[in-house]
């Protein structure tokens, strides 16, 4: 894999998921036969997660929202003359690229967070990062001076992830309706729910904003799906029940009605 600040390889387990064939399954192939439900938009995407999918989604956002910001301040440094008296010089005055350069040795600070796993457990290297972010990017940048505990949780939220075998059930059901060409809600969701362990889920659906390079991510609290796979089978054995309730009755009332012999 190729960053700013070099190359780095990955280990075959970290991707193994992504690589690894989509087993087909007959139960999936069913309930999409059976369900005629499509999404609004063809191109956009479902997945059913677990509360640790949901979490990962919002540490996302706080790191797309620090590197924002981390990006603003790289460009507003480089006007501010007060500003450059105090940070690091890394180009010659007046370098019309200086905001890029600067941007580009953050993340070069970034990347060597995520290759050594600092944070929680490393105070004195958590300060060394909070000096090099403030002699790069001024005083301004006191809201990344935390990013090395941010990329610690989503290290460690990754881990968690890896491990859930629940997660990793719902995103098999993802990769197969997905490489069916398409998601039927109701289909993915009646496959979730058997496979949800009684865990409270999360849905979430991706959708292309038009005309631009951009994605918006809805997401909606559904609880324990597992309980409408058993309450359709409850009312399923109670319609039997009625039913064949309603059958003893007709028997009885048909032999009530015989006249009896020798009457």
């Amino acid at each position: 894999v190729s960053y700013t600040s070099g190359s780095q390889r990955v280990l075959p387990d970290a991707i193994f998921c992504t690589l690894s064939p989509v087993e087909p399954s007959l139960l999936t192939d069913q309930l999409r036969t059976n369900d005629n439900e499509v999404t609004e938009r063809a191109d956009d995407h479902l997945i059913i997660g677990t509360q640790y999918l949901y979490l990962f989604f919002r540490l996302h956002q706080v790191l797309v929202r620090r590197l924002n910001i981390a990006k603003d301040i790289s460009s507003r440094v480089c006007k501010n003359t007060e500003l450059r008296r105090h940070i690091d010089r890394l180009t010659f005055e007046g370098d019309p690229n200086e905001g890029t350069i600067r941007y580009e040795a953050f993340l070069s600070l970034v990347y060597s967070l995520v290759e050594t796993g600092t944070g929680l457990n490393e105070e004195p290297e958590g300060a060394k990062f909070e000096d090099r972010v403030r002699y790069l990017l001024g005083n301004d940048s006191y809201e990344l001076a935390t990013m090395d505990k941010l990329i610690s949780h989503i290290l460690k939220h990754l881990q968690h992830m890896a491990n859930d075998e629940t997660l990793q059930n719902m995103v098999e059901i993802y990769r197969r309706h997905k490489l069916a060409g398409s998601f039927k809600p109701s289909a993915f969701r009646e496959e979730a729910a058997l496979m949800s362990e009684g865990e409270n889920m999360y849905a979430f659906q991706i959708c292309n904003v038009p005309k631009l390079d951009q994605k918006i991510l809805y997401f909606e609290y559904l609880g324990c799906i597992a309980e409408d796979i058993e309450d359709d089978e409850d009312t399923e054995r109670d319609d039997n029940k009625r039913g064949l309730d309603d059958v003893a009755m007709g028997e009885a009332e048909q032999t009530s009605k015989r006249p009896r012999r020798g009457a």
